[in-house]
Parts: C-alpha cells; sequence; structure tokens
C-alpha cells in the first residue's frame, strides 16, 4: 500500500494529534502529517519539501490537504470526519500540478471563496 499524508493548518497540536489518530485508525494506516501553521506566504510545494515539524497553531481557516489518496480514501475521510469530538470540519483539497505552486495564503483565498460559493454563503 502507498503511503499516504495530508498537510494541515489551523489547528492546535491537541487538535492535530486528534486528526491523525483519526486518519491512521480510518485508513488503517499511517498517515504523514506536514504542518502549514504559520507559513502563509510559502509555496506549498516548499511546505511539502520541509516535511513535517511540530509547529501547530490555531488559526482562523482549517484546512486540510489530501497527499496521496485514492478516491475511497478521501471517501472514507470525508464521511467519518469526527466533529462530535469538538474539532471544526477543514476545508479539504487534494494537491494539484497547479495550487502545489501557489503560496498557501492564496490556496486558502481561494478555497474560501470556492467554499462560500458551494455552501450558497456568498452574496451575488
Amino acid at each position: 500500500m502507498q503511503s499516504v499524508g495530508v498537510l494541515i493548518c489551523g489547528y492546535r497540536q491537541e487538535d492535530a494529534r486528534t486528526i491523525k489518530a483519526f486518519l491512521d485508525k480510518t485508513l488503517d494506516s499511517y498517515v504523514i502529517m506536514v504542518s502549514a501553521s504559520q507559513k502563509a506566504d510559502m509555496k506549498i510545494i516548499d511546505i511539502l519539501r520541509m516535511g513535517p515539524e511540530e509547529c501547530f497553531a490555531e488559526e482562523e481557516t482549517q484546512l486540510l490537504m489530501f497527499l496521496g489518496f485514492s478516491e475511497v480514501q478521501t471517501h472514507m475521510v470525508l464521511e467519518a470526519f469526527p466533529e462530535e469530538s469538538g474539532l471544526k470540519r477543514p476545508i479539504f483539497c487534494s494537491l494539484t500540478a497547479q495550487n502545489q505552486l501557489w503560496p498557501l495564503r492564496e490556496l486558502i483565498e481561494h478555497l474560501v471563496e470556492e467554499h462560500s460559493h458551494w455552501t450558497g454563503k456568498r452574496e451575488g
């Protein structure tokens, strides 16, 4: 089985650990977690090159980016995300050839706008 990972942003360390435990259990696999907290001006690809770090900070927007997930694994996580444990549901996305070159701040702005559009929380 190929390894999978997530890029995570906007969660404090305790919540990030809860998410990691959920992912490991749900996917029956060791999931690599890369923190993007406090790296808003860095490109996604550069954050991923740095690899896992224990730097987690609560931020306004929570993001979880799937890295190497199959469609089935993605659906498993989307369906079972543990909101009942008090975790705020993140905006989910996948790594693409385009967004890996974006600064994290731009990706978050794009995803927030897209999320607002699809959930009807935008004027216009």
